[in-house]
């Protein structure tokens, strides 16, 4: 055995012995062993009377052990044979030494058939660059040998390593000169330099440096990106280094995407089994992607809008509605509850609860279900394992397998279906864009990179948009505009036709979903040194563009006049965007922890994880008021912590729900309740619904109190 394989282990000897006795008999020309302990695979291929053995991991990155040992197939076929027949001796189970006996048998009968290929030729190919060329700093080519895989009957697609093991040998041309950088399975030397290459994309994306090394065998690949965005390439082969400084990224990515695509278009011309390998197609797709990403990177191609004047029109601000006197807030003492009803629904999403007219609804995996909100009785309940989202009047739940219903409130019952592509490559994202004119219509996130809008009277597609790469999707509504952060652009959608009205095209990586401020888009871009855009609404135009000197670290926050970031340092920075200036920073009241915020008035609320609720001025930032609402240590945290303002009281989830004054931070009240307010909704009665993720809901409604009026009697005032 070679010192190579000394160390491994070997695949279990039933299925070895039954590999090498298919091979002999001209079943097979190529047996795939993998391991069940680890991610490592054994190859067997038969050519004439040799079998070649290799050894290597299926990881992302393979690594070879061993490639092509030669062994006499009728030596294996024989040791295979007698180790069978010995270890059959020492099974205790009589079912498995019956079966171990009766391989070793029909190997020791194996006649060795001729091998119909043995005269396959093996197939020589050269491409790439053979000379340099003037105008190109680098270039590659190479020299391959292809042992071509004999077609099959079955038509199944399937992962393997060892057809991108074939040998060659590689080289350079830089500036003029001729260099060898790597012998041996070549693609792998040029698998190493895409995923290099993937860390450029990504570095320049974020806007940050990068400094990023890959080894394959004798061969490494080095690429470093500077502040500067210039990259320098370093190729190693048998210690021999060959380095380029201060090259453009799209001189190093290019021609490494162009070898990496002529290695595949020469191994499919050569065996056209591979058109049906899994890493094949993989590796064929993520050079496809990097290349499209290399290339917009360095030709953003935004436009705007020719005619902002129907925006304008559609966009009209809706008047904001009077806050309603829901909650009668004492000027002493505080404001009690009781609890009115509860109800437990298994594996509840606590973010699916969603009031409809007088009806509460709630979903989980099993069931969704429709309860009376004073009472807390259930009105209709229907089964399925679905995710729901509420549009308008109309529920929609969807199916891990892409199937939609949308169900009538009224009574639960579906009366309309419509089916997308499952979400893959992120999370699932459902967002209601009706009303003000425009069509009833829900927005869903579908396969890896679409954007799909489904009609709620008939449930069919209106338009779907198409990412430029997969991944999340980071949108939000502006009156008749959808906006989408796709990797370094923000489009403009209009939700009623699916147009894109208008894209802003940068050299950066939107990493949230953009904040309307009147009428200015505010977009930060990730990076060791953040970016905040400022885009005109109506027209797509740059208003301004300010370095933030800090990585981002949240969406901006939305005040009538300025836009709030927070930043990684823990600043809190304000920039007022009709001058795209920085009014004030002030420290982080938790924003870049998880923290929800609410603007109130001349006021930033801001509710952090572990109970510390703040009031923060909005002219200069300075902290108003200061609340410890529980015990940051002993409380859990809930899933949501948006406070909810009603008729002049804060609603605050912490380790339970606590009603603030939102002028002067004091507490008015609390709701005593076991539950952990994962999710909270208040009525314009002013009463609170806490659910929990354990699969619990409750109701508490203000309680009676007594005041006493000066100069009169006890009085009974109602909540």
């Amino acid at each position: 055995m070679d010192a190579a394989l000394a160390d491994l282990e070997i695949p279990p000897l039933p299925e070895l012995t039954a590999a090498v006795t298919a091979l002999a008999r001209g079943q097979r020309r190529k047996a795939l062993l993998p391991l069940g302990t680890r991610p490592l695979e054994f190859a067997l291929v038969r050519r004439g009377s040799k079998i070649y053995v290799s050894a290597y991991e299926t990881g992302s990155a393979p690594e070879v052990h061993q490639l092509e040992r030669s062994v006499d197939l009728a030596t294996l076929l024989n040791a295979c044979a007698r180790q069978s027949m010995d270890s059959a001796q020492y099974e205790t189970d009589p079912t498995a030494r019956q079966i171990a006996v009766r391989l070793a048998e029909r190997a020791l009968g194996t006649e060795i058939e001729p091998d119909p290929t043995s005269l396959r030729n093996r197939v020589k190919r050269q491409g790439g660059a053979r000379n340099a060329r003037r105008d190109a700093a680098l270039s590659f080519g190479f020299e391959v040998e292809i042992h071509p895989t004999p077609s099959a009957a079955s038509r199944a697609s399937r992962a393997d390593v060892h057809a991108l093991l074939f040998k060659g040998t590689l080289w350079a041309h830089v500036h003029g000169r001729r260099v060898t950088v790597a012998r041996g399975p070549v693609l792998l030397a040029a698998q190493r330099m895409v995923v290099a290459v993937r860390a450029l994309v990504d570095a320049l994306e974020s806007g940050r440096p990068t400094n990023v090394r890959l080894c394959a065998g004798t061969f490494s690949v080095g690429i470093r990106l500077g502040r500067d965005e210039r990259a320098a390439l370093t190729l190693r082969c048998d210690g021999e280094e060959t380095r380029l400084d201060a090259l453009r990224p799209e001189e190093v990515a290019l021609p490494i995407l162009r070898l990496a695509s002529d290695l595949l278009r020469v191994l499919v011309s050569a065996d056209r089994t591979q058109t049906r390998n899994l890493r094949v197609n993989a590796l064929r797709e993520e050079v496809r992607t990097l290349r499209r990403a290399i290339k917009q990177h360095g030709r953003p191609d935004g436009f705007v809008n020719a005619d902002p004047e129907r925006l304008r029109l559609a966009h009209a601000p809706a008047k904001p509605a009077d806050p309603l006197p829901v909650v009668g807030v004492p000027a002493m003492g505080g404001v009690r509850f009781e609890e009115r009803w509860r109800i437990a629904l298994d594996g509840l999403d606590a973010s699916a609860t969603y009031f409809c007219g007088d009806r509460l609804i709630l979903a989980g995996p099993q069931h969704s279900i429709a309860v009376e909100r004073g009472t807390g009785q259930v009105i209709w309940a229907r089964e399925g394992s679905n995710s729901t989202l509420m549009a308008g009047e109309a529920l929609l739940r969807l199916s891990p397998e892409g199937d939609v219903e949308l169900c009538d409130v009224r009574d639960g019952e579906p009366y309309a279906f419509s089916r997308i592509t499952p979400r893959v490559g992120g999370p699932s994202l459902g967002l209601y864009v009706g009303g003000r004119g425009v069509p009833p219509m829900a927005v869903f996130a579908e396969g890896s990179a679409r954007l799909v809008a489904l009609d709620l009277h008939t449930g069919e597609p209106r338009w779907r948009f198409v990412a430029r790469r997969e991944g999340p999707f980071h949108v939000c509504r502006a009156g008749r505009l959808l906006l989408v952060a796709d990797d370094n652009a923000i489009h403009a959608i209009d939700v009623a036709s699916g147009e894109d009205v208008w894209r802003f095209a940068v050299r950066a990586r939107f990493g949230w979903a953009p904040t309307v401020v009147g009428d200015c888009v505010v977009a930060v871009a990730e990076g060791r040194k953040g970016r905040v855009f400022g885009v005109d609404l109506y027209t797509g135009e740059s208003r301004f563009q300010l370095s933030l000197g800090e990585s981002p670290a949240a969406r901006p926050i939305a005040t009538p006049t300025s836009a709030l970031i927070a930043l990684a340092d823990e600043r809190l920075v304000d920039i007022e965007v009709a001058e795209g200036t920085v009014r004030w920073e002030a420290s982080d009241p938790g924003v870049s922890l998880g923290a929800a915020s609410l603007v109130v008035d001349d006021l930033l609320i801001t509710n952090a994880p572990g109970g510390g609720l703040t009031g923060r001025s909005l002219r200069d930032g300075s902290c108003q008021w200061s609340q410890l609402l529980g015990d940051p240590i002993g409380d859990e945290v809930p899933r949501r912590l948006e406070p909810v303002l009603r008729g002049g009281a804060l609603f605050v989830p912490a380790g339970t729900v606590h009603v603030v004054n939102p002028r002067t931070g004091d507490i008015l009240g609390e709701i005593e309740g076991d539950l952990v307010p994962d999710r909270l909704r208040v009525d314009e009665r002013g009463w609170v619904y806490v659910a929990e993720e354990s699969g619990h809901v409750a109701a508490y409604a203000p309680a009676p109190t007594l005041r006493l009026i000066r100069g009169g009697a006890r009085s009974s005032l109602g909540g």
